[in-house]
């Protein structure tokens, strides 16, 4: 009985509920070959998802640099008794790490959560059936839209995550450790390639392939009426928590291999 309850049970769920979210992903990319393709819901959930979520991305990642480059220098200066290899160091970090994963992790507590919550409320409300029985697909209705729109946004925002972090690494470093603009940037260039980019642009692309998914996957599991809908949202932002993270640790471990 014990055996049961504390592995069979969750094992028996997580492969259901694994076998489910496959489904959802195989008809979304389906959706992405065959239509429709629905180009005004997708610029609408590129909005929200882009313009509600540049603000806070743009402060915290700010905020990253300045502590992360602080604290680099100061264990370089104290170990090496020198700050030569900030811009590597910092560059390298912001590039494969800092300015990909906290994006990342911010929509899946901001975007992910709100989706999981409209999707749950849909389906609590009977919205849901509602589609089916008009004959509209909610994977093309509502993951869809939400996939593409993911993936894209996640992307320009990476790349204005990485340009603000280095902006405030390079503040830090032009203010506090004397380097000049020019020369951190020359630096910079010695150890950070197209590779580089290449690299945090996959990265985040996954991510925001991944968020939508599971938000509405969660979502569509959704019963209970408001206390179900909560539930669901905990859920789907720990989940999709420890997604990002794993994905990160295999995709990092693949790029190191290959490049």
């Amino acid at each position: 009985m014990v055996l049961k309850y504390l592995i069979l049970n969750p094992l028996i769920g997580f492969v259901l509920g694994a076998r489910q979210v496959m489904f959802i992903l195989a008809k979304t990319l389906l959706t992405c070959l065959k239509g429709p393709h629905r180009p005004r819901d997708v610029l609408n959930h590129m909005n929200t998802i882009g313009c509600g979520s540049l603000p806070i991305i743009a402060i915290s990642t700010a905020f990253a640099g300045f502590v992360v480059t602080g604290e680099l220098a100061h264990q370089m200066d104290t170990a090496l008794h020198t700050v030569e290899m900030l811009p590597g160091f910092s560059g390298q970090f912001v590039f494969r790490e800092l300015g990909i994963v906290i994006p990342a992790l911010l929509l899946v507590s901001k975007v992910g959560a709100a989706t999981t919550a409209e999707v749950g409320s849909m389906k609590v409300t009977e919205q849901i059936d509602a589609l089916r029985l008009l004959q509209i697909d909610p994977v093309e209705y509502l993951v869809y839209p939400r996939f593409v729109a993911s993936i894209v946004v996640i992307a320009c925002l990476t790349l204005i995550s990485i340009f603000v972090t280095l902006s405030a690494a390079i503040a830090v470093a032009v203010l506090r450790y004397n380097f000049s603009i020019a020369e951190y940037v020359n630096a910079l260039a010695h150890f950070v390639s197209g590779k580089d980019v290449v690299c945090a642009l996959v990265k985040g692309m996954t991510f925001g392939a991944v968020m939508p998914i599971i938000s509405c996957f969660y979502g569509f599991n959704c019963g209970g009426g408001a206390e179900g809908v909560g539930s669901a949202t905990t859920n789907s932002v720990v989940t999709s928590t420890i997604i990002v993270i794993v994905l990160d640790f295999l995709l990092t471990f693949a790029f190191s291999m290959v490049l």
